[in-house]
């Protein structure tokens, strides 16, 4: 085994494993004889490094797999140790979770890893279950969180046609924090961007986390028929976000006269 102190194996192994957690993330021998996580498509990467030493240390724990061109992969193993280390509970509790690491962009466009329940909340139920892809997953996700940092959760009626006043309202409201602002803004035009019919739907499943059997009796909706109705408004907040290209109208507009065909 190692000399190398099990506390300092431990803290760079938050660091290193954490950025290991993307699955286009890899560990790859550089030049200098250390190690550095590279991914494809991001020019900043290889920037986080560790020592040979350290990643001796991971292998000894199991931490680590070979994947190709003798690069190295955060293991099954590795992956449930940071899962555990990072929302600090034990094996017992976390398996009757759906617990996984979820790389997240923050607005600069770097990058951090955080512990997501996907029990929690209805997009990660459907993503579990394969419902709805990593892009549509990403793009709700992004929605949720400008929701939360725009400080909208506690009100019940949320009118998003109404334009952001600087300086209007009570003294409190004039109080609001940049990012808070900032997140508003971004919200109303993510959502002005899907439409509305689409938007609604989203909100419910996005923001006010109601499951979609029930936003489908809401609505008055025939069943099924909110999975595909989510599919697109997530499509088209991922084609706003500039995550994927946006679908075609005439897939809503089709669905829409179903039922008018079926009356007739």
């Amino acid at each position: 085994m190692s000399a190398i102190p099990e506390n300092e194996v431990v803290r760079e192994a938050r660091r290193v494993l954490r950025k290991l957690a993307d699955a286009k993330a890899r560990l790859v021998r550089a030049q200098d004889g250390r190690w550095a996580v590279v991914q494809r498509g991001d020019a900043r990467s290889g920037r986080v490094k560790t020592t040979a030493g350290m990643v001796a240390c991971f292998r000894e724990r199991s931490w680590l797999e070979p994947g190709v061109d003798d690069a190295l992969l955060l293991s099954a193993t590795g992956r449930a140790w940071l899962t555990g280390e990072q929302i600090g509970t034990d094996p017992y509790s976390a398996q009757h979770q759906l617990l996984r690491l979820r790389p997240m962009h923050d607005d600069s466009g770097e990058e951090t890893t955080v512990v997501v329940n996907d029990g929690e909340s209805p997009l990660g139920w459907l993503h579990a279950r394969a419902a709805i892809d990593d892009l549509q997953l990403e793009a709700g996700e992004r929605l949720r969180r400008d929701y939360t940092l725009a400080q909208l959760e506690p009100r019940v009626c949320i009118d998003l046609s109404a334009p952001v006043v600087l300086g209007g309202g009570s003294a409190k409201a004039g109080f609001i924090s940049d990012t808070a602002l900032a997140a508003k803004q971004r919200f109303r035009k993510a959502m002005s961007a899907v439409g509305p019919g689409l938007s609604d739907l989203l909100f419910d499943v996005c923001c006010a986390l109601k499951g979609l059997e029930a936003a489908e009796k809401a609505k008055g909706w025939p069943r099924r028929s909110g999975k595909v109705v989510l599919a697109l408004a997530l499509d088209r907040l991922a084609g706003h976000y500039g995550i994927r290209g946006a679908p075609q109208h005439a897939r809503m507009r089709g669905w829409a006269a179903e039922p008018e065909a079926a009356a007739g």
